[in-house]
C-alpha cells in the first residue's frame, strides 16, 4: 500500500508540473508536452536548419520528424545561443509485424543488454565518423552508458545514454528512447547542454513521461 500511495503522489506531481506545458501534435504518430524553456522549431531558423539536416547530415525532413529547442532560437536571440537543448521525434515506417506491438513488454538478460549497447554504440561512432568526414563539422561521442529497457506510461522502451561534443565544443548529455509499434519505430532523442543542466535538467527529465502514442497500423 505504501508503494502505490507514493506511485500515485509521483504520478500527480509529474502531471501538476507539466499540465499547462505546450502539447505538439503528430497526426497519427502521437502528441507530448514541452517546457516553456522550449519551443519547436519555425521560420527562417527551421529552413536552415532543414537545409543543413538534408544536405549535411542526410537527415530527411518531413512530417514524420519533429524539433523542439531552446526558445528564442527562432526569433534569433542572442541570450538563446549562448544555451543548447533539444527534443528530436522521429518515426520511420515499415510493414505491419516488422516490429514488435506498442502493447509488448521487453525483456533482455544482462548479456543481451550488453551485446545491443555495443551495437548500439558502433553504430552511433560510425554515424559521427561519417558526418564528420563530410568536413562541416566534427562530432565525437565521448562516453557511453549501459543500455536500459525502461517502461514509461505502460510503454517498454530501450533507452540510449551518452554524452557527446560537436567541434571539440561542451559537451551535451543524450537520452534516447526507441519504441517499437507494430509497422513503425519511433525514437526520441532528448539532449542538453551539461552546462545548462540547471536551465534544462528538470524539465526535460519529464517531456518523455508526456509521450502518448497512436497504435501502429493507424495509418
Amino acid at each position: 500500500m505504501r508503494y502505490l500511495i507514493s506511485f500515485i503522489l509521483l504520478y500527480f506531481s509529474l502531471y501538476a508540473s507539466t499540465e499547462h506545458w505546450q502539447t505538439i501534435s503528430m497526426p497519427n504518430i502521437c502528441t507530448f508536452k514541452i517546457p516553456p524553456t522550449m519551443e519547436v522549431q519555425a521560420g527562417t531558423y527551421k529552413k536552415l536548419s532543414d537545409k543543413f539536416q538534408k544536405e549535411i547530415l542526410e537527415i530527411p525532413v518531413d512530417s514524420t520528424r519533429v524539433l523542439a529547442q531552446q526558445k528564442d532560437l527562432n526569433k534569433y536571440k542572442k541570450k538563446a545561443f549562448k544555451t543548447y537543448a533539444r527534443i528530436i521525434v522521429e518515426t520511420e515506417y515499415g510493414r505491419k509485424g516488422d516490429y514488435e506491438k506498442i502493447t509488448t513488454q521487453l525483456s533482455a538478460t544482462k548479456f543481451e543488454l550488453r551485446e545491443l549497447g555495443g551495437i548500439f554504440r558502433q553504430n552511433m561512432e560510425k554515424e559521427l565518423r561519417k558526418i564528420s568526414a563530410k568536413g562541416k563539422m566534427t562530432m565525437k561521442l565521448i562516453s557511453w552508458f549501459p543500455v536500459q529497457i525502461v517502461e514509461i506510461n505502460g510503454v517498454s522502451m530501450i533507452h540510449l545514454k551518452y554524452t557527446r561534443s560537436v567541434n571539440n565544443g561542451p559537451e551535451a548529455l543524450v537520452n534516447m528512447y526507441i519504441v517499437q509499434n507494430d509497422d513503425r519505430m519511433h525514437r526520441i532523442t532528448i539532449s542538453y547542454r551539461i552546462s545548462n543542466a540547471d536551465l534544462y535538467k528538470d524539465d526535460l527529465s519529464k517531456v518523455i513521461n508526456t509521450f502518448k502514442f497512436n497504435q501502429g497500423n493507424d495509418r
